[in-house]
């Protein structure tokens, strides 16, 4: 029964590929990081060059252990490994979606995504963070958090996270579209995790807008749709969804401006699924930039592989693009004057 179910989930995705849209790209660069950069975040105030803060970790069960935050240099583009220092004893740490944030106390934190699976455990760890190393702060847990992917965090200590399954690795929910993903949200008032908004299929990014926040913004993967989440109503801890734009495969969610994202998108499923097997295999990544008043988007970047396979975060940054991507060892940087 397993292997038709696997069988029939890849013949679905092979048989609902969407061509490539066109976009030019300029003087690629491939920058070598960890294993498995999935998402990062661009740093400019803890240390005296930019730099971003990958979260690495292997995803094949054919690579070794490999699980770090690491650091890329935007002066130089060097790569190094930060150091973690006061962790619990025995934490297991394997990054996922992470984000950036300064707190009003004036603290850099570092929130992050990570997974126990053969415990099903899964956390939020934040990190306070320096220029050379970062601190543990605290491991928030929950048991809303069954399949976490991607968090986002208000300078208020709001916490917002997508959960891209009702159970962690299912993936018989992707097959048959079944809408039982969802947001959950930490109120730091009465320090109470809740379902923020639910009916999703495979929620993916997420990123809140300004600090209060007026509004949150979702990508899903499998509903094919970018969302404003506003809470509209007298209950602080509901949010309800506006689709914004309806673009399939999205990814993690990066500002540009105030109303305008970059969002990556797998168009292609089953050279994705093929990609995690092998790194020979080929899966196509595309950037769009969305106007989120508008909805109006456009392609800033794609290719079918050979540049970069399964896109993950595309991040603007001083006349350049970056790509970080689920799977392999380096992130991409490009030319990107138009970006402005």
């Amino acid at each position: 029964m397993k292997t038709f179910f696997q069988i029939a989930f890849i013949f679905v995705f092979a048989s609902c590929s969407s061509r490539l849209p066109i976009a030019q790209h300029r003087n690629n660069i491939r920058i070598p990081v960890g294993m498995g950069p999935e998402d990062f975040v661009l740093d400019t105030l803890s240390s005296s060059s930019p730099r971003l803060l990958v979260s690495c970790h292997q995803r094949r069960k054919t690579e070794a252990q490999y699980s770090e935050i690491c650091e890329v240099n935007l002066s130089n583009n060097s790569f190094k490994i930060l150091k973690r220092l006061n962790e619990p004893n025995n934490m297991v740490f394997n990054p996922h979606g992470i984000d950036l944030v300064k707190n009003l106390k004036g603290e850099l934190l570092l929130y992050c995504v990570s997974h126990n699976s053969p415990k099903k455990e899964h956390s939020i760890i934040v990190y306070k963070v320096f220029s050379d190393h970062l601190e543990f702060k605290e491991k928030m847990d929950s048991p809303l958090l069954v399949s976490p992917n991607d968090v986002t965090a208000s300078c208020s200590g709001e916490v917002f996270v997508t959960n891209d399954a009702h159970k962690h690795g299912n993936t018989l929910e992707q097959f048959l579209k079944l809408k039982k993903s969802n947001v959950v949200h930490y109120n730091p008032e009465n320090q109470k995790w809740n379902v923020a908004a639910n009916r999703f299929c495979y929620s993916n990014g997420i990123a809140v807008h300004n600090c209060p926040i007026d509004f949150v913004l979702l990508s899903t993967t499998r509903s094919n749709k970018l969302y404003k989440l506003q809470n509209t109503s007298d209950n602080k801890d509901i949010y309800l969804p506006k689709t914004i734009a309806k673009l399939k495969g999205l990814d993690n969610i990066t500002f540009i401006n105030d109303n305008e994202i970059l969002v990556t998108a797998h168009l292609h499923q089953y050279a994705l699924i093929k990609h995690s097997i092998n790194s020979k295999n080929l899966s196509p990544t595309v950037v769009y930039r969305v106007n989120i008043s508008t909805g109006e988007y456009k392609a800033v970047y794609s290719n079918d592989g050979s540049d970069i396979s399964g896109g993950s975060t595309a991040l603007y940054y001083n006349g350049s693009l970056y790509i970080s991507q689920i799977f392999d060892p380096f992130i991409l940087k490009c030319d990107a004057p138009d970006l402005k």
